[in-house]
């Protein structure tokens, strides 16, 4: 049988998110799957109900940050693994398993496939200083020397990497969703407009300008939500009431609060491609977001959203929608009509399927609807 194994230190989120849609349909199409993965803080507790019973699941050291003592021990411990799986193919997931992920295959599985999808470049992080960026970027560069193929998420992902990282192999393959679990945009009242972001309190996702724009745009007939924020994350000096917090949530009822908002806003400072923001546009909901690697791909400016070049703009376009329900439904319906198509993760995964170039699922069914492959995913996993 082909085996197919994932490697990805990224073990939550939206990294998270994709591998369990790309393992799922696989393991039922009759592929053997392997995942070797660490933890990290935002992985859920309940990670194994996410997957096909098919799909082996194998616990990997491995850290986000350069440790020369450590990132050592972690290859080979993946080289061990790898020896011990003979894979057909090896897909990495993220910057610090497409590093390790590279070196390993080249020891352990020389005649293997190999893909890398760094769903989010190191080297854009805005949370290091320059030296650290041109670190992770000369990191990136060896390694793309190592051989494999680069996929992106996005094509301004895939144009950084052809520009900075300097590789020919590399190509585009954009994220997807499975389409009929994203719950429509909910009619209710207009005597309240809801808007909302969702994100953990880091530094990429930017809730201090979310928060900016609550203060600035809040009344009486709008409420700002953060969903997947708690109380005592919100910036000191916060007015009382400018925005409500759900909480840590599942993503059951992440999904469910996203289709009661009538705006959705992404303030992040770098990006690869956003699995929520493409979830709110599958759901009907016009999206004001950065202007980032990602965010940009995902909105049509002017179509399904807009695409701000600054928290200015971003307050002058929620104010748009805000006060005009006409232009929100046209820009929700375009959202709907588009995202819904275009990251429909049945036609994603044809894409990876014909990528891997599998022998035994050539002839495969076609992948498997919601109902077929849902297991656990959506019940308690968390955002």
């Amino acid at each position: 049988m082909k085996e197919i194994v994932h490697i990805t230190e990224a073990f939550g989120g939206g990294v998270l998110s994709m591998l369990t849609q790309l393992a799922n349909r696989a393991a039922a199409a009759g592929v053997g799957v392997t995942i070797l993965h660490s933890i990290r803080q935002e992985t859920p507790n309940n990670f194994a109900k996410l997957f096909h019973p098919a799909v082996k699941l194998t616990y990997v050291s491995m850290f986000r940050e350069v440790s020369m003592k450590k990132d050592v021990g972690s290859l080979w411990n993946l080289v061990r693994k790898l020896k011990e799986c003979d894979p057909s193919v090896i897909h990495l997931h993220s910057s610090k398993a497409g590093v390790l992920g590279r070196a390993a295959a080249r020891i352990a599985a020389p005649r293997a496939r190999v893909f890398y999808s760094p769903h989010g470049l190191a080297f854009l992080r805005r949370d290091v200083s320059p030296a650290k960026q041109f670190a992770y970027l000369s990191f990136e560069r060896i390694a793309a020397r190592l051989g494999g193929t680069i996929v992106a998420c996005s094509n301004s992902e895939l144009a950084e990497i052809e520009t900075k990282m300097r590789t020919r192999r590399a190509r585009v393959i954009e994220n997807g969703v499975n389409v009929p679990e994203i719950p429509p945009r909910i009619d209710k009242s207009a005597n309240e407009i809801v808007i909302g972001m969702s994100g953990r309190a880091m530094f990429q996702k930017n809730h201090e300008a979310f928060v900016k724009l609550a203060t600035e745009l809040h009344d009486s007939s709008v409420r700002f939500l953060w969903i997947g924020g708690n109380e005592e994350e919100l910036p000191a000096g916060t007015p009382k009431g400018a925005v409500s917090c759900s909480g840590w949530v599942g993503r059951d009822r992440a999904l469910e609060l996203t289709s009661k908002l009538d705006i959705y806003v992404q303030t992040s400072r770098w990006e690869g491609m956003p699995i929520a923001l493409i979830e709110a546009q599958v759901a009907g909901i016009p999206a004001v977001v950065t202007d980032v690697v990602g965010n940009r791909d995902v909105v049509q400016h002017g179509v399904t959203g807009f695409v701000a070049s600054s928290e200015d703009e971003m307050a002058k376009y929620i104010a748009m929608l805000r006060d005009d329900s006409l232009l929100r439904a046209r820009m929700g319906a375009a959202a709907r009509t588009s995202a819904s198509k275009r990251f429909s993760m049945d036609a994603i995964f044809r894409q990876w399927l014909s990528m891997y170039e599998l022998d035994t699922v050539k002839h495969a069914r076609a992948p498997l609807g919601a109902d077929e492959i849902a297991y656990e995913t959506s019940s308690d996993s968390q955002f």
